[in-house]
């Protein structure tokens, strides 16, 4: 059940260490999020805010978790019904 809410949340972002940031934007082709002010370090911000855009723009995974509880309760009222 934990893993579900995580898919499901964006928090997972800010729990990330930065290699896992690193990797998470590599995954998805993200760039841009390195900051050269005197020493090259990655803006965590950065990252993050691009991903959260990108869960913002790809909403699917709301659609089918809707869609998959509405289809138990659909079961579960039927099966109901029937007794």
């Amino acid at each position: 059940m934990k893993k579900i809410i995580v898919f499901l949340t964006v928090n997972k972002y800010y729990k990330m260490s930065n290699h896992e940031l690193e990797l998470e934007a590599a995954k998805y082709k993200i760039g841009e999020y390195v900051e050269n002010v005197g020493i090259t370090r990655i803006s965590r911000r950065r990252i993050i805010e691009q991903l959260l855009a990108k869960d913002l723009a790809n909403n699917s995974r709301f659609a089918t978790f809707i869609s998959i509880l509405a289809l138990l309760i659909s079961i579960i009222s039927i099966i109901i019904s029937v007794m």
